[in-house]
């Protein structure tokens, strides 16, 4: 080189400003490149945190905080969260002396020229934002999953930036304040609290939580350990006839939890506070956890359902303080495997509070049927999914991760055995404590105590969409035995995948079971063991219940159970069946009409309480899903009929209840309407069924909902009726959805376009509901195409489970033509939709297509029509 081109070079060089060199900007949230950076650049991060909480809702929260951390390199920027705008930062100072920064795509860039290895502070004065705060008028709470922490306050809002907290709240004085750790110390001062909390342990910035307002305390001390619950509940009875419950079930499941992991509970405390219309059931923030009030505080028309699940949602909350909160994932794309772990021991630990409960029956009904609707949909997605961006782990929730993980983790501790699950377990706990971990590490263990190549199992089961079709191919010889009995794989999406897994199958003849298990690794394998048996009423492939895949029927087991099912001895080969026959119906293979006469009419029959419940929940769904409304008008009164009797001669109140509460979703005819108008307007109960105050809300509205005469004056007068507070607030946001005035209903959608009336989703979603009901659906599918042009804004600017829900509330309330196009031209218009968004699209719609092609087919053949073949 020459040492003209030296120079030159020397001088080009030296014209670079080297903050620039260090610069890199980043698109808003935090994406996955960042966050590898910042787990790199930093550790040891401390957060001093105070904010002024005001009664006023008109006015703003404050803060200042003081970020300490350490520097590994100081060479580069260092971007801190805020998703606001530049207007709530106030101040910012770096090191007690540098206050220059830039606020870029919601990101606080600091230079690296006022860093330095080691030691680090960043001081911050700020407006919260308020999305993630919740305020009402009496009290707040935040809710900071997945990266909503920095909506609130600055931060490095990613998991694996563990951290300690030292909070200090300024709240009204009549109010008092919950969050992670102990309190510290308390102030009266002005009208106002300051109170102090203890610095936490090392937790993620979305476990990090706090709640402040006007709650009562309750405690409860077992064996050295003090729980406390925090509450608004007003009602002294529901009270009084819950709270034993809901501390016994926490006691139990921590205790649980310690024996099997071998670990103390490894937090502080542990405070639940119940909060009304709070958007989850539950949120697992370290040592305190949040529930919404109705799973608690259960009313006296509870169904077994209503008991069991919430005893499941405290038991899988309560397990996410060591598969959540202790060991936490690496990055959102391993979201499931936290909440895999806490359903699964969740459904262990509740055992023994329900001795009379079939858990094994339990854990099918509860996971296979809401697992197969959405795996079943071309929008179906794998357990472990893809995540580029933060801001987009909202999408990542659904029923995959909530039904079908936890079948797959079941196969999982079958295949190893519950010895060296319960090992793994143990061991991965042990090792990552107060850190964080993948899944990938987690098999690395698991692997470690089995023979079996769990990473290509994982493959296809964890990290690969859909499920299996398995059907038989029969053949009889002349004396009706079973000449060649052969089992078919095939992958819907054409991959040629195996899924290798064992099921059972089971032959029925004259009562008499036989079942025979057999191991499936093959496209196409020879069941030998079958050969020879004399032909039997029904087959079937999946007599376990434990396979999981789209088991076809053959026509004749299909025949004989559709005359048969309520004479079978056994719950759970009937609870088989009662899936294996809804998915012939939405396979197009089983007439809807003789499905929903079957789920309503054999009721009277069925002893099994979860199989009822089973029963009403396919037949809610096939009645306003499978048929039209001149069939639902045919069908009305013996249908009806068949659930009042049900009612009438049931002696078990929960299941009165679940029968109850199933009638009035799905009644029609003038008749009944007057008698649910009687029961509404005399505040009578249903045949020995008490009702509750939110029952006869919901009995108005339904009334409403169908044009009762005089609508409105029966819902200003239910109005003026209610005790609740803030159960009337959620009745009066609701009542425009169900007017009887279209002009109402068109102003009330509208006004959901402005995020500010989308705060309260629990009502939101209740509005949803009936505003795009089947029985207003030929008005109200003109919302679906702005509801659609919506989904984008409702994830950025809603909770987690927002966008699935605003879905299934909109999207999956229809099953007309109409709105199928409706969906299909959206998609083809948006060919570069967010991949997730669109997968929930059409996993959402799924029921819409089946449903649509169904009644177009009955269209097509006639329903009463000789000639419509059913297996076409």
């Amino acid at each position: 080189m020459s040492y003209f081109k030296l120079f030159i070079l020397i001088i080009l060089v030296s014209l670079i400003d080297p903050e620039k060199m260090s610069s890199q900007v980043y698109p808003s949230g935090v994406t996955y490149e960042l966050a590898v950076f910042r787990k790199k650049q930093i550790k040891s991060i401390n957060y001093r945190l105070f904010f002024s909480i005001p009664k006023l809702l008109q006015d703003k929260v404050t803060g200042i905080e003081t970020i300490e951390f350490d520097l590994n390199q100081s060479n580069k920027d260092l971007v801190i969260d805020f998703q606001t705008d530049s207007a709530h930062i106030l101040s910012v100072l770096t090191n007690n002396q540098y206050k220059s920064y830039k606020f870029i795509n919601e990101h606080i860039i600091i230079s690296f020229k006022y860093l330095r290895k080691g030691k680090n502070t960043v001081h911050i004065q700020f407006i919260a934002g308020n999305s993630s705060l919740n305020r009402n008028e009496s009290y707040m709470y935040t809710l900071f999953v997945p990266d909503k922490a920095s909506i609130a306050f600055p931060c490095f809002d990613q998991p694996d930036l563990k951290a300690t907290f030292l909070l200090e709240l300024s709240i009204p004085d009549i109010w008092i304040a919950i969050s992670n750790s102990k309190i510290q110390k308390e102030l009266k001062k002005d009208g106002k609290l300051i109170v102090k909390f203890n610095k936490t342990l090392t937790i993620s910035t979305y476990f990090f939580a706090f709640t402040a307002g006007d709650f009562k305390k309750i405690s409860r001390t077992k064996n050295g350990r003090t729980l406390n619950l925090y509450h608004r509940e007003t009602d002294t009875l529901k009270i009084n006839s819950n709270v034993d419950s809901i501390f016994n079930i926490h006691f139990h499941a921590i205790e649980w939890m310690e024996n099997y992991t071998g670990i103390k509970y490894p937090f502080e405390k542990l405070d639940f506070v119940t909060i009304p219309s709070f958007q989850f059931s539950g949120m697992e923030n370290e040592g305190a956890i949040f529930y919404r009030n109705s799973r608690m505080f259960l009313s006296k028309s509870a169904t077994i359902e209503d008991v069991t699940k919430r005893a499941l949602i405290i038991s899988h909350e309560v397990s996410h303080m060591w598969f959540g909160d202790l060991v936490t994932m690496k990055w959102f794309d391993d979201v499931w495997l936290k909440e895999v772990y806490a359903e699964l021991l969740a459904s262990k630990m509740v055992k023994p509070l329900f001795p009379d409960v079939n858990h094994d029956l339990n854990f099918v009904v509860s996971n296979f049927p809401r697992a197969y609707q959405t795996d079943g949909s071309i929008g179906t997605n794998p357990i472990k999914q893809n995540l580029e961006n933060l801001k987009f782990a909202g999408t990542l929730y659904g029923d995959i991760i909530y039904y079908k993980a936890p079948i797959v983790m079941a196969k999982l501790e079958q295949l190893i055995g519950e010895d060296a699950m319960q090992e793994g377990l143990k061991e991965y706990l042990k090792v990552y404590k107060f850190g964080n971990a993948s899944w990938d590490d987690l098999i690395h263990i698991l692997n470690s105590k089995t023979q079996i190549d769990l990473e290509k199992w994982s493959d296809t089961w964890v990290s690969q969409e859909g499920m299996p079709i398995i059907y038989a191919e029969i053949e009889y010889s002349k004396e009706n035995k079973i000449k060649t009995f052969n089992i078919i794989q095939e992958d819907e999406f054409q991959k040629g995948r195996i899924w290798k897994q064992s099921i059972d199958v089971l032959f029925c003849k004259n009562g008499n079971y036989k079942r025979i298990p057999i191991f499936i690794d093959s496209a196409k394998l020879e069941f030998t063991r079958a050969i020879g048996l004399e032909k039997p009423d029904f087959i079937l492939l999946n007599g376990g219940g434990y396979g999981y895949g789209q088991f076809m029927i053959d026509s004749i087991s299909q025949d004989f159970l559709l005359n048969h099912v309520n004479e079978l001895p056994d719950d759970f080969v009937r609870t088989i069946s009662y899936i294996t026959l809804n998915q012939s119906l939405i396979n197009y293979k089983l007439d809807s009409k003789r499905f929903v006469e079957i789920m309503s009419c054999t009721l009277k029959t069925e002893k099994e309480k979860q199989n009822i419940q089973l029963m009403l929940d396919y037949l809610q769904k096939s009645w306003w899903y499978f048929l039209n409304q001149d069939e639902r008008l045919k069908m009305a009164s013996s249908m009806e009929d068949c659930l009042f009797d049900f009612i009438k001669n049931q002696k078990n109140n929960e299941i009165k209840s679940a029968a109850y509460q199933t009638l009035v979703s799905v009644f029609i005819s003038e008749n009944a309407k007057n008698r649910f108008y009687n029961i509404w307007k005399n505040q009578l109960g249903m045949d020995g069924l008490k009702l509750s105050e939110t029952d006869y809300s919901t009995l108005a509205i339904e009334l409403s909902l169908r044009n009762y005469p005089n609508s409105d004056a029966i819902l200003q007068e239910q109005l003026s009726r209610m005790k609740d507070e803030e159960q009337k607030q959620k009745m009066e946001f609701v009542i425009p959805s169900v007017s009887t005035n279209p002009k109402v209903r068109d102003k009330f959608f509208e006004s959901l376009k402005k995020p500010e009336n989308r705060q309260q989703e629990l009502w939101v979603r209740t509005s949803l509901y009936y505003l795009n009901h089947p029985l207003r659906a030929q008005y109200s599918v003109k919302y679906l195409q702005a509801s659609l042009e919506m989904l984008e804004e409702i994830q950025k600017t809603g909770d987690i489970f927002f966008p699935k829900n605003w879905l299934a509330y909109t999207v999956g309330r229809y099953n007309s033509a109409e709105a199928a196009k409706i969906v299909t031209n959206f998609l083809k218009d948006h060919p570069d939709y967010n991949a997730n968004l669109k997968a929930k699209i059409l996993q959402l719609s799924d029921m819409l297509f089946r449903a649509e092609k169904i009644l177009d087919r009955r269209d097509i053949y006639g329903i009463d029509n000789p000639n419509y073949n059913h297996e076409e």
